[in-house]
């Protein structure tokens, strides 16, 4: 009989229960057969004989016929041409005897056990594939070492290591023989100490932040609502961004030739399943992801993109495991994306694969946006948006609050919320394009009512190719800055002062606010460099109007406090010293001596202004306390 361990514990510590009546399976069916639904019809027929059904939408309440899903059910299952997870239909335990005849067969390649376990956001499924297990490089880097587990049945994949870190990925050559799950003990024997052996774990359920709906509403309102598009002065006046800054959407792929994305693509990227190919759909959530970031503006066709001159890089999960989002984040970084737009989270990913991809993107100075999700749950934010290096993005509603079942759009959703949020975005239907034909959440290549924080993060994800867009530059933490500063403090929450939320006030259902693309984009734009010559001031004291002379000196205190160039300010009348409100009352060699007084602190606080610099080691110390002296006159002359 085939037998399943009893018991596993997950990496985050958390301990499984065993699903008796669940399994996952890798149907063997034949040659290949073209499309998806092929597939599917082939592996149910494998699944008919043996007494099991394919895993169907489901609500807290069990299994839904399709017919009877409503909005807001669970996410879709996971599922794909050579992988499923499928049930008995009257809930009785898997007949383990069944399997392994399929096995010997031929007809199934692999199975294993399904397990569920609380990580924080409700029960979750999930199952350790049994074709793959994750050990650190150093474990395996002796020649010896090596080729002792490759004794194992074991090979290890080049191109999925190359794009995970510490860690090497291995396939198993008999999975259905010697299935992952029980090569622990067999690797560590081997190797004669104790070794970290992870599994590759598949969520039973796709882990995206989006719960689509249904007819036709064409009206972009987001756009509208966050300063991007309408009346008057908008964020597109200053940039609908630019085809050097790239968009990475990490997601099931994207439809590659929809007509409202021709242009947008970098290039067809890659499906993380196969480490080849392209970037096109595994499944329907892409597509739209991509839309709102990058749907080609003023081409007369569907919808706009927020960053719609940008472009995207699309990149296509397969079974959705750690090391897929690990290889996900590394490859957009690779391949030279500015921005990555994950719409989706789940926490029994293992962290110590993810987080050092996540580590080495942001320090190459990628700004990453993750979805907080939809279970409307305070203190609910899913990882990977719990990472302080991501900008967690929740979903705002029509009205400009957080949106939750009572908003005023009807759906029964909510977005998550809780000490790591950072912005929030529309999230509530946004139109935007859809895979072509009747392959996607529509038939008519558009989908009406994109949502969830699914559709919040390609927003910000957007807003911050924009801000690359208008000034290169930035680096992340900057773009990061902006957003986070210019948010308006929209809802009926109060913002306040909170400790850990250095960039203005702050609330844990809103973060700091939803974004505003005109007023970012202001605070983007670069203001000109300025360059001194060394008789400056002698200039000042003998030649020039009193009016020159106060603007030169304006401009010296601006570069004083920013160094050689000021990108992150745009309204310079915050800047302008005191003196100018005193300006009506100086007259004649009265105000000049207040202006020659305040260059002269100045000068001797901080050193001679020179001719132009040319480099951070030309310039002069620019620290708060220095300027705060030379401005204000205190500590010693």
């Amino acid at each position: 009989m085939h037998r399943y361990p009893d018991h596993l514990t997950h990496p985050s510590g958390v301990e499984l229960t065993p699903k008796p009546d669940r399994v996952l399976l890798a149907p063997r069916t034949g040659p290949a057969v073209a499309g998806f639904a092929a597939a599917a019809a082939a592996q149910a027929d494998v699944l008919a004989t043996l007494g099991l059904v394919a895993e169907g939408p489901a609500t807290d309440d069990g299994p839904l016929a399709a017919a009877d899903v409503q909005p807001d059910a669970k996410q879709p299952v996971n599922e794909g041409p050579d992988f499923v997870f499928a049930r008995t239909p009257d809930g009785s335990e898997v007949d383990g005897d069944a399997i392994a005849r399929a096995e010997a067969e031929g007809t199934v390649g692999w199975a294993a056990p399904v397990y569920t376990a609380d990580f924080g956001a409700g029960e979750e499924e999930l199952a350790p594939a049994a074709d793959a297990v994750v050990l650190l490089h150093a474990d395996v880097a002796d020649p010896e070492d090596l080729a002792r587990v490759v004794a194992l049945g074991l090979e290890r994949d080049e191109v999925r290591s190359a794009l995970l870190g510490d860690h090497d990925y291995f396939t198993v050559a008999d999975p259905a023989a010697t299935p992952a799950y029980d090569l622990a003990d067999r690797i560590t024997e081997a190797l004669g100490r104790d070794v970290e052996v992870r599994l590759e774990w598949v969520p039973m359920r796709v882990p995206v932040a989006h719960v689509p709906n249904d007819p036709m509403y064409a009206d972009q309102w987001n756009l509208r609502q966050i300063g991007a598009a309408g009346p008057g002065t908008t964020g597109w006046d200053l940039t609908m961004g630019s085809a050097s800054v790239v968009v990475a959407i990490l997601d099931e792929g994207v439809e590659l030739g929809h007509p409202d994305l021709a242009g947008a693509f970098v290039h067809n990227g890659i499906n993380l399943g196969t480490m080849s190919g392209t970037g096109a759909p595994t499944g329907d959530h892409g597509t739209p992801c991509a839309g709102i970031v990058a749907a080609r503006t003023g081409n007369g066709t569907g919808v706009a993109g927020l960053a719609g001159r940008c472009r995207i890089l699309p990149i296509a999960f397969s079974r959705w495991t750690d090391t897929e989002v690990a290889a996900g984040i590394r490859y957009a970084r690779m391949q030279g994306a500015h921005v990555i737009s994950m719409s989706f989270g789940w926490n029994a990913w293992d962290r110590a694969v993810i987080d050092p991809a996540i580590q080495e993107a942001f320090n190459a100075g990628l700004v990453m946006c993750v979805a907080t999700h939809n279970h409307n749950t305070a203190n609910g934010i899913t990882y990977p948006a719990t990472n302080p290096l991501v900008i967690a993005v929740g979903a705002s509603d029509q009205a400009d609050n957080r949106k939750s079942p009572s908003s005023p759009d009807g759906e029964g959703w909510g977005s998550n919320y809780g000490p790591q949020i950072s912005v929030v975005a529309p999230g509530v239907r946004i139109p935007s394009t859809d895979r072509l034909g009747a392959n996607g959440y529509t038939a008519n290549d558009y989908t009406p009512r994109f949502n969830g924080t699914s559709a919040a993060t390609p927003h910000v994800a957007a807003l911050a190719a924009l801000i690359r867009s208008r000034n290169s530059s930035l680096n992340n933490v900057g773009v990061r800055r902006i957003i986070e500063q210019t948010a308006a403090k929209v809802g009926t929450v109060p913002y306040a002062n909170v400790a850990g939320h250095p960039n203005g006030t702050w609330n844990e259902q809103m973060g700091y606010g939803r974004i505003d693309v005109l007023a970012a984009l202001q605070r983007a734009t670069p203001v000109k460099r300025w360059h001194f010559e060394d008789d400056l001031v002698k200039h000042l004291r003998d030649n020039i109007v009193f009016e020159k002379r106060f603007k030169e000196i304006r401009e010296i205190d601006i570069y004083k406090l920013a160094g050689r160039e000021v990108d992150d300010l745009i309204d310079l009348e915050d800047l302008i010293n005191p003196v100018r409100d005193r300006l009506e009352g100086l007259k004649g060699l009265e105000g000049l001596d207040e202006v020659v007084k305040r260059l002269e602190r100045i000068e001797k606080r901080v050193g001679s202004l020179g001719s132009p610099f040319l480099g951070t080691e030309d310039r002069p110390d620019v620290s708060t306390p220095v300027v705060e002296a030379a401005v204000n006159g205190d500590g010693p002359s």
